[in-house]
């Protein structure tokens, strides 16, 4: 009896124990990245257009990226993506399932201490207050716990600590199992004084067999792109989709978007290979049967690339119209590439060789082409020359080289002696260049560097003023303008003298050579043109340096390269932007136009001597995509 009534309780016992298995210490279920954020995760208010349930529905490319991290081949995840196509969400989801799913030390490294403060406050706080599964794991920020605070959240066999890629210390502490890089591309080379952030972190990692790093970023600079580093050096996998039409798979590239170039909201997407156009209404469909293709080795990096064509949140027309808007500014088409298209910059200057400009050299008619309407120079100065160059201006700032001049002699001579250099520079100032009909056009404006023996140049420019000969000295402070709208008279002489921003100028100009068709903005060179023109004008390049503890971009010129072209070439755009002429359509018969005396700046200038004033900002209207951007 007794045996009997301990088998029927250990019998109870295994059925109790059986049911408590099945109800109550049932293991989750085994979820990708992607389906635990279909299922718990809660977007926000204050930081979605989209509030509510997380649906990966809704931007099919992302599922394949989330569960990436759910792969257990794969150690590290390289996402090299323009804006807009849901990078943070990314981050954010993938720190939630590890919160939830698969409890782990983790640390999220964002450029600087400030911008991790910032993201724990407005995009990490509002999703573990939103989603009921992580508000459960995090204690309450009120409590004053020490597990929440604003660099750390503790949860059940885990922690997430931001820290900035800026702080040596936060990247060399405990032992982390899943790390998340945001904006790589920002980060300094050196966390202070110990070596590059992204292998501090890294290190951090070792101790864990399953390990998981996520780098995440919009390119920047391609000769320092860390992003587009670590993209390579993984399988490289694209989005195909397919056309509606004909079923061909294939990637979206900024080549195949056709738009006017006066009506962008036209903007319609053309296959490849049947030419059938897309709308924008059939961008959801076309995402939702596509599928990422590798383009390298397969291995323990995965990675993959993303440009703004492919994001809902990302109207067809509104990028084209970013585009039209960005050409004749080199730093708008930078941010353009970088945002929009997800590539890394090729800053090379000129942004094409000299052997590529060289090659767009044409015959004249005349000396002065029928389109001129104004001509402007700018020289610089040297000790023991002076180099000129001349420049028409037509309709839209298209714009011809007229001559290159080489004034040789000692500059601190004066006009007056014989063979000086600046007697050679005024009789060439006022000659004139012929035009086809006969007419011929003079120089309208001349501006000088005075960087280089100041004095002499304030002797020959400061009687010259009412015949539009300014001294100008430059400056490369970034963000600077073009040229001051009011000179100077801060110098001994009391020579008027305008402050040039150099960067802004070489800016425009490089821009410019960035257009490839004729028409406003387009750059042309006669065949007398030779090599050393065009390689001193495609002699700078634009450059990451380090100064003052921030990272800072500045033109610098190679050793042994010579650059006075490029500087005459700013100075005449100087000069262009000193004379107050509306360069309008004119027919090929039109004689010179008539002067156009500049606009006052100050009631004390009189009118023997014109002041001048900088033309307003001109909006570039009418251009279609050129050059290397537009191959892309």
């Amino acid at each position: 009896m007794i045996l009997t009534t301990h088998a029927a309780a250990d019998a109870a016992a295994d059925e109790r124990l059986a049911y408590l298995r099945r109800t109550r210490v049932q293991p989750p279920p085994k979820l990708t990245v992607s389906q635990w954020a279909d299922q718990f995760r809660q977007l926000s208010r204050e930081a979605s257009a989209e509030p509510g349930q997380w649906r990966t529905s809704r931007a099919p490319y992302l599922r394949g990226i989330l569960d990436a991290f759910s792969d257990p081949r794969v150690e590290e995840v390289v996402v090299m993506s323009s804006a807009q196509v849901g990078k943070t969400e990314c981050i954010l989801n993938v720190a939630g399932f590890f919160m939830h799913q698969d409890p782990a030390p983790m640390l999220a490294v964002l450029p600087t201490i400030d911008e991790a403060e910032q993201w724990s406050k407005t995009r990490l706080a509002p999703m573990l207050r939103d989603s009921p599964v992580l508000a459960e794991r995090v204690v309450d920020p009120k409590s004053r716990a020490s597990g929440n605070t604003l660099r750390v959240k503790e949860y059940p066999g885990g922690h997430i600590t931001l820290v900035g890629a800026n702080a040596p210390a936060g990247l060399a502490a405990k032992p982390i199992r899943v790390v998340l890089g945001d904006e790589i591309d920002r980060w300094p080379q050196s966390a202070g004084t110990e070596g590059d952030p992204m292998q501090l972190a890294a290190k951090r990692t070792s101790t864990f067999w399953n390990r998981k790093l996520g780098w995440f970023s919009t390119p920047t600079l391609k000769e320092s792109s860390k992003i587009e580093e670590k993209y390579l050096e993984g399988d490289q996998r694209r989005y195909y989709v397919p056309c509606p039409h004909c079923a061909h798979f294939q990637t979206l590239r900024w080549a195949q978007l056709s738009f006017p170039a006066d009506a962008p909201a036209a903007a319609v997407y053309a296959c490849e290979s049947c030419g059938a156009a897309w709308e924008e209404s059939d961008k959801l469909r076309l995402l939702a049967g596509g599928e990422w293709r590798a383009h390298g080795t397969m291995g323990r990096i995965a990675s993959f690339h993303l440009n703004a064509l492919y994001s809902p949140w990302a109207r067809w027309a509104d990028l084209a119209d970013e585009w039209i808007k960005a050409q004749g500014n080199v730093t708008r088409l930078q941010v353009f590439v970088n945002t929009v298209l997800g590539e890394s910059w090729e800053d090379r200057g000129s942004f094409s060789t000299a052997e590529g400009l060289a090659g767009r050299r044409e015959a004249y008619p005349a000396p002065c082409p029928a389109p001129v309407q104004v001509i402007t120079a700018g020289a610089d100065v040297q000790p023991d020359r002076i180099e000129a160059v001349a420049r028409g201006w037509g309709a839209g700032e298209e714009t011809w080289l007229l001559e290159r001049a080489i004034f040789l002699g000692d500059t601190t001579l004066p006009e007056t002696v014989e063979g000086s250099p600046w007697a050679q520079l005024e009789a060439w100032r006022a000659k004139g260049w012929a035009k086809p009909d006969g007419s011929a056009l003079h120089v309208r404006a001349l501006a000088i560097d005075s960087g280089y023996n100041p004095e002499s140049v304030y002797r020959y420019a400061k009687p010259r003023w009412a015949l539009r000969v300014f001294a100008t000295r430059g400056y490369s402070t970034p963000g600077k303008p073009l040229v001051t709208r009011r000179p100077s008279l801060n110098n001994k002489a009391r020579c008027r003298v305008f402050y040039v921003g150099t960067d802004a100028g070489k800016d425009s100009i490089y821009g410019r050579l960035r257009v490839g068709m004729p028409g406003p903005l387009f750059w042309h060179f006669p065949l007398g043109a030779d090599r050393d023109y065009f390689e001193q004008l495609t002699s700078e390049k634009r450059i990451r340096k380090m100064q003052a503890g921030r990272w800072v971009s500045r033109y610098e010129c190679p050793p042994g390269r010579r650059n006075e072209v490029l500087d005459c070439e700013v100075l005449a755009l100087v000069a262009l932007s000193l004379v107050n002429v509306k360069l309008e359509d004119v027919t090929v018969s039109s004689p010179e136009p008539a002067e156009v005396e500049p606009a006052p700046v100050s009631a004390p200038y009189t009118l023997s001597e014109p002041p001048v004033t900088a033309s307003p900002k001109r909006q570039v209207k009418n251009l279609r995509r050129t050059g290397f951007v537009g191959r892309w």
